[in-house]
């Protein structure tokens, strides 16, 4: 169970992070001309979304 739990945090930050970059290179934003708060404010909605997602499919029942 912890390692499922393990994968869910990690796993969602994986896919966040590659989410981030997908819309910054759709906008075609270079990564450095915001800086890390910008980066950090985009990345972690879509770590969350993965993780509830990553939660449901692996049913470790971690997030509510």
């Amino acid at each position: 169970m912890l390692a499922k739990r393990v994968a869910v945090v990690i796993g969602g930050l994986i896919i966040g992070i590659a989410l981030e970059l997908c819309v910054l290179a759709l906008y075609a934003i270079p990564p450095a001309k915001y800086g890390w708060l910008y980066h950090v404010g985009t990345a972690v909605p879509f770590a969350l979304a993965a993780m509830i997602v990553l939660d449901a499919v692996l049913k470790t029942e971690m997030l509510p």
